[in-house]
């Protein structure tokens, strides 16, 4: 859809694949909708946000992470997504996003939809919301559907991590940089609530360009400039990429000691990722990666290992 209707910019021309995408089936599969059409009541930005907190996750993320909240713009779809270490930190996340999307769009949040969990009724939150003209709608218990848009969204979103984690069979611990990657993804791609174009088009009135995407876990080069190294030392560091950085630049990790950083001066090796089941070696070596070809049979071993994890668990 993207290709066909140009709803971006740098995006080939792309044949839709007859095959089945087991790792989509095993990540994404859900039951069929039984309700394609929702009212569609905003007629603004901010007029109607929504949102969600999901967690927790069992392992924590890089930053120390166990939830994840979501914010959803009716009127243009676009979603934004905060980390957090716990519930608590969901009224303080609201303030920040309150002044960064009224700044960006000029409107002001005029109603505020989320369920009925501590972290949204607590007595600051709900004072705020008084002080600043939101209407806070809190959803009747047990309805999910009521609040339906965040919900989906929140489903969506944990379907990609655990589709984007196992494709590579990366850690779980990295599972923050995926969320975040896919929040960034979804607001490039098509939604049915919008007519040809893009939840970041809507928001931002200019059609994105997706020429700068790249696989996510991809290996990398990250430029090593001449003022961190030596004449003899090397001019570049193996690194993966796990998403992409406000600035343009691509955020990078560093499995070997474990660091997040982010830099423009990168080359992609796309068909070739980090070989997670070696523990043993911090050089650069051949044997620390793997092609695609190598995946099957890294998945097997996989699997194998978790069963035995898993049991130990259980004992």
């Amino acid at each position: 859809m993207l290709s066909e209707k140009k709803m971006v910019q740098g995006l080939p021309k792309i044949k839709l694949p007859n095959e089945v995408c087991d790792m989509c089936c095993t990540g994404k599969q859900a039951r069929n909708s039984y309700n394609a059409t929702i009212p569609f009541n905003a007629t603004k930005k901010l007029e109607v946000i929504h949102s969600d907190v999901c967690g927790p996750f069992e392992v924590k993320s890089v930053g120390g992470n166990r939830y994840f909240v979501i914010f959803i713009d009716e009127f243009t779809r676009n979603l934004w997504i905060y980390l957090l270490a716990k519930k608590g930190e969901v009224f303080g996340v609201f303030k920040k996003f309150k002044l960064l999307v009224q700044n960006e769009s000029g409107e002001v949040i005029s109603r505020l939809r989320t369920d009925g969990g501590g972290e949204y009724t607590s007595t600051k939150f709900n004072d705020f919301c008084s002080s600043n003209d939101i209407n806070h709608e809190v959803i009747a218990p047990y309805t999910p559907q009521h609040n339906g848009i965040s919900e989906w969204k929140n489903r969506t979103l944990v379907n990609m991590i655990r589709s984007m984690l196992k494709q590579k069979q990366m850690p779980h611990y990295l599972w923050g940089k995926a969320a975040a990657t896919a929040a960034y993804l979804i607001n490039r791609g098509p939604t049915k609530k919008l007519q040809d174009k893009t939840p970041e088009e809507a928001w931002r009135g200019v059609k994105p360009s997706v020429q700068h995407l790249k696989i996510f876990d991809s290996l990398c080069f990250k430029h090593v400039p001449d003022q961190l190294r030596r004449k003899l030392d090397d001019k570049s560091q193996v690194m993966i990429m796990v998403g992409y950085h406000s600035t343009g630049a691509y955020k990078l990790y560093d499995p070997n000691n474990k660091k997040m950083m982010f830099s423009k001066d990168v080359k992609f090796d796309e068909t070739k990722c980090w070989n997670w089941k070696d523990k043993t070696s911090n050089e650069f070596d051949s044997h620390l990666y793997l092609s695609d070809s190598d995946t099957e049979e890294v998945e097997t071993e996989e699997k194998e290992e978790i069963v035995e994890d898993t049991n130990e668990g259980d004992a």
